[in-house]
């Protein structure tokens, strides 16, 4: 496959890592996923990571995750860039989402690290090779060492950033010294998506192409201007950026006192964007109390009310 033509102009941006709304009884809230779309296309972001763990993927049927992928590709009707994440710790079920996949014209697809059995390097690029093999997509690598156990070795990043299929990397790591010898090692054709929100501004500046976030459910605009400013072709204003980030990090400090995909639903449920908060178990239920302290939170910030 020939290496992806234009895919910095295509694929460099902020991306919208979703979140799947769920009704009171668990079943998907495709409503509120349209209005979900809406909200943040109307927000400016480049497009949507969707089905990850943000999306709560590894909690949801894998019939639930076609679902969500073709409500999001209908409601998006070609407005925006889609990667669709089809991870799994099973390669051929990765494969049977990847087909399902690019069946629903998505622009490329990403899979996390296989995780739980301790495979090597080795199989871990054996994994993606037969992903790629299956689909004529591009792959973006899901790298996630705190959720998954695993740390990918440099000569492993080398070896995908060779394959003209592999799109680059997914890095949700607050390592931002080995992000930064990712892009020296592996040039600037391998794009590197920020995974972790609060150090978005130190990722863009060790080589990241863009970011794919959870938190933009709640603060696109703010993550979407940071970007705006920093690929802008006039002088960066650094105070100003180092500004933004310091209010996006208000919100993510106080998010970390309570679990994050509840806390992201709370505030888009608050925000008006979805119609109910709910969570698939085992994610946590939040009590009345705890509820009241995020809504009070919510009314004081001027970034969620804004």
């Amino acid at each position: 496959m020939d290496k992806i033509i234009d895919q910095h102009s295509k694929f460099r941006g902020i991306y919208t890592a979703l979140v799947t709304p769920m009704n009171e009884n668990g079943a998907i809230d495709h409503d509120s996923l349209v209005s979900l779309v809406e909200h943040q296309i109307g927000q400016g972001v480049k497009g949507f990571y969707v089905g990850g763990s943000t999306g709560e993927g590894f909690i949801i049927t894998s019939e639930e995750r076609r679902q969500v992928l073709e409500t999001v590709v209908r409601a998006a009707a070609g407005r925006v860039t889609i990667i669709a994440h089809v991870g799994c710790i099973s390669t051929m079920e990765s494969i049977e989402l990847a087909r399902h996949a690019e069946l629903q014209g998505v622009d490329a697809v990403s899979a996390v690290v296989p995780f739980y059995y301790k495979v090597s390097m080795k199989e871990i690029r054996e994994h993606y090779e037969a992903i790629m093999e299956a689909v004529s997509l591009p792959m973006l690598i899901y790298h996630f060492p705190g959720a998954t156990g695993v740390s990918l070795s440099m000569d492993f990043y080398e070896q995908m950033s060779r394959n003209p299929q592999c799109l680059g990397v997914k890095f949700t790591s607050l390592n931002l010294f080995e992000m930064q010898q990712i892009r020296e090692k592996c040039g600037s054709e391998f794009l590197i998506y920020n995974g972790h929100d609060e150090v978005y501004l130190g990722g863009a500046y060790a080589g990241a192409d863009g970011a794919i976030g959870s938190t933009f459910n709640m603060m696109p605009s703010l993550f979407v201007q940071m970007y705006d400013l920093i690929t802008s072709e006039e002088r960066t204003d650094m105070p100003l950026l180092q500004e933004l980030q310091g209010k996006a990090n208000g919100v993510i400090a106080h998010m970390l006192g309570f679990d994050v995909i509840p806390y992201e639903k709370q505030m888009l449920h608050l925000q008006g964007v979805i119609r109910t908060p709910a969570v698939r178990q085992p994610l946590k239920q939040f009590t009345e109390e705890e509820r009241e302290r995020i809504k009070a939170f919510y009314t004081e910030s001027q970034v969620l009310q804004g």
